[in-house]
């Protein structure tokens, strides 16, 4: 099983991945970082395997909005989903998942060194103890119990 921090400028967007079961990444020629991070993004992207655990941050806070479990994992370049994707897909490396608990109120924020996590995609693989401490945090703010691994 693996675990996964997805970054996203806006908690709409962490809605509409929970609203669709669905997130995406940016195409390679989408600007200068993902160009230059192309590489390390599609080996972790191919990493991504059904029944991995994804936190969904925002960027910039931390703030942590909502965990999923992932499905699957494809390439789509023909439906757009997100508002920035008017006559074009944006997002074509997409990801799709099981389930989404989301908030619109965050859970937790959350800042952790994240070894592989790359610029331009946002996106990182956390090691199982930054889960395992993310996920205890995230259980006593929700006063719940319960198992994703």
């Amino acid at each position: 099983m693996g675990y996964w921090i997805f970054s996203s400028s806006t908690v709409q967007n962490i809605e509409i991945a929970k609203e669709r079961l669905l997130w995406g990444f940016w195409d390679r020629e989408a600007g200068e970082k993902q160009r230059k991070n192309w590489r390390p993004f599609i080996r972790l992207y191919n990493r991504i395997k059904p029944f991995d655990a994804v936190f969904f941050q925002i960027a910039k806070t931390g703030e942590i909005h909502a965990v999923g479990i992932v499905k699957e994992v494809y390439y789509d370049d023909q439906t757009p989903i997100w508002p920035q994707e008017q006559n074009q897909v944006l997002f074509p490396w997409r990801v799709g998942f099981c389930n989404i608990l989301f908030s619109n109120k965050p859970f937790i924020s959350h800042f952790t060194n994240i070894a592989n996590y790359i610029d331009g995609y946002g996106i990182g693989e956390l090691s199982e103890h930054e889960f395992r401490r993310i996920l205890t945090e995230l259980q006593k703010k929700l006063n719940a119990n319960y198992n994703l691994s």
